[in-house]
């Protein structure tokens, strides 16, 4: 992942802060950047691969399948996932497992390709693309 923790979310951007001005009264100040925010980024960052790389153990020790890799590096949950896929949430989950997953139609994996925007093929042999954020370099 290409997420390193120096790196400031704000960099080049003007924030606006709360600050206490020489009345005494809170005003509206704009300044480059907020440290605290970027430090918390790079701590969310952190723990965000932190759960990508779980879930790529799990794929490669065939506790789960691909789905579960896609929907964490896409930042998505169960319920999420659903609701893009337009399936009960239980379906989801049987999915997340490598023997039901592995007997999917054609149409089901082709909507889970076209959503994490990789080929039907990938997805039928594991195969771990990077997340589509980061795939999106326009």
């Amino acid at each position: 992942m290409d997420h390193p923790p120096e790196k400031d979310v704000t960099e080049g951007l003007a924030t606006v802060s709360y600050s206490v001005n020489s009345d005494g009264a809170y005003e509206l100040v704009s300044g480059p950047g907020w440290q605290p925010v970027n430090v918390v980024n790079a701590q969310a960052w952190r723990e965000i691969e932190k759960e990508i790389s779980v879930a790529e153990d799990k794929v490669h020790s065939g506790r789960a399948s691909c789905l579960q890799y896609y929907m964490t590096a896409n930042q998505m949950d169960v319920g999420l996932l659903a609701r893009y896929t337009g399936q009960p949430r239980w379906r989801i989950r049987l999915h997340l497992m490598p023997f039901f997953f592995s007997k999917l139609a054609p149409d089901a994996i082709r909507k889970y390709a076209e959503l994490f925007q990789v080929t039907s093929e990938d997805l039928k042999n594991g195969r771990l693309k990077p997340p589509v954020y980061e795939r999106r370099k326009d």
